[in-house]
């Protein structure tokens, strides 16, 4: 009896334990607290963006690469062993995979050999140098290209955070209207021409209020995307609408741009890469110098007493008869990355120009607005408890929220530009 009861424990705990341990642990349960989300929480959460990890990825390969590059400076060394059994009714040798031992007739028929060797080629017009600074050119580019996609990714999360920010804030500020107007309505007396103009405002409102609701469930949905997480994840971010006047000036920017951007030390790398690809394809017409080795037992019973060794150096002249049109095609490649890296430097000072002006609008904006807003705000608080009609309060209601939506939205938008600014420049901005 009391084995049973004990079995019947252990399988109750076994089955209460295994739905905990199926759960991931990076998972939220069923009924599980909402995640808060700062900013900094939310930039952390990018290393997880398959984008990037394909770019780390690529970062993987070419420093693989580059170490392949380095070993092929080692010589091509190596053992070999051999057992044959053969039957000859004249002389023949082995193939050459197994060094074209001569066998003869009437001899035992079981030959055996071990060799060691190694080839280090002296020289060979520099086209193992030119390989290796080929890949490092390469590592290098996918280092600048993996920086790129995370400045990206940088300015996506920023982006959907501050838009979630401006409209958890317009949520708010809309259904603070709506009660307000729907308040200020009612004291309206049925019937009278006041009321048409209260009942239209209150319906203005609900609309404001419904599509500011409908705004702030699409921003959540595009912060989630934005960090690859569960569209149904439980979650609230944590911040403030608040920014600081940035000064920078554009010839400084575009400076910093030339210098720090990632695609365009991509593309020095990319003309580097087609600089090397040209002498690769001249190092064809240059000879190969090596020195080869081989020590080498051979008998046809053991021991293996019988040695052989020889030392050479020799030299391979190539008779390249494409030489000509490979070097066109890599002249070509390598014109063809001076003009795209021409026409990027354009495309990357426009885009800084145009970073840079937007920023300088919204700087001397928002001031502008939060003053405006401010200064109603304080009309408001003094009037708010004085005699009015109903009609008059909806009126000051609407145009306090106006104002205070511009603000907002002028805040965002320089928050936005500075954000992007960075991304232009290649480099945080500091205010």
């Amino acid at each position: 009896m009391r084995l049973s009861r004990a079995l019947a424990a252990l399988l109750a705990a076994s089955l209460l334990a295994g739905p905990a341990r199926a759960q991931a642990p990076d998972q939220p349960t069923p009924g599980s607290p909402e995640r808060v989300y700062t900013l900094d929480d939310a930039l952390r959460l990018i290393r997880n963006d398959p984008q990037l990890q394909s770019a780390q990825q690529d970062v993987i390969i070419a420093d693989s690469r580059v170490t392949e590059s380095e070993l092929r400076f080692l010589p091509d060394m190596g053992l070999q062993a051999s057992a044959s059994k053969f039957h000859s009714i004249y002389p023949f040798s082995l193939s050459q995979d197994f060094r074209n031992i001569l066998l003869f007739p009437n001899t035992p028929e079981n030959i055996y050999s071990s060799r060691a060797y190694f080839n280090l080629p002296l020289y060979e017009g520099q086209r193992t140098l030119n390989t290796y600074r080929l890949a490092s050119a390469a590592q290098k580019q996918a280092l600048a290209r993996r920086d790129s996609v995370k400045m990206d990714l940088t300015l996506q999360v920023k982006e959907a955070f501050y838009g979630l920010l401006f409209a958890q804030e317009k949520d708010s500020e809309s259904s603070a209207e709506l009660a307000a107007v729907k308040r200020y309505a009612a004291e309206v007396k049925p019937g009278a021409w006041q009321a048409i103009e209260a009942e239209g405002a209150a319906d203005e409102a609900a609309a404001r209020a419904s599509q500011a609701a409908h705004d702030l469930q699409a921003a959540r949905l595009a912060f989630l995307k934005s960090l690859n997480l569960e569209l149904d994840t439980p979650f609230r971010v944590q911040g403030t609408l608040k920014t600081e006047p940035v000064k920078i000036p554009v010839e400084r920017a575009v400076l910093w741009a030339m210098e720090l951007r990632p695609e365009l030390q991509s593309q020095t790398y990319k003309a580097q890469m087609d600089a090397i690809g040209v002498h690769l394809a001249m190092g064809r017409r240059y000879p190969t110098v090596y020195l080869a080795g081989d020590y080498e037992l051979t008998a046809q019973s053991f021991p293996l007493d019988k040695n052989n060794w020889d030392l050479t150096i020799g030299v391979k002249l190539p008779f390249t008869y494409d030489l000509w049109s490979q070097l066109q095609q890599k002249r070509a490649e390598q014109r063809q990355g001076q003009l795209t890296r021409s026409e990027l430097q354009d495309k990357v000072r426009l885009e800084v120009h145009r970073a840079a002006a937007s920023l300088d609008y919204w700087q001397q904006e928002f001031p502008r607005r939060e003053a405006q807003w401010k200064r109603l705000q304080e009309l408001y608080d003094a009037a708010k408890d004085k005699p009015g009609t109903p009609l008059d309060k909806i009126r000051a209601r609407e145009s306090l929220l106006d104002l205070r939506l511009s603000y907002l939205t002028a805040v965002t938008q320089h928050l936005l530009a500075r954000a992007r600014l960075a991304r232009a420049v290649g480099r945080e901005i500091a205010p």
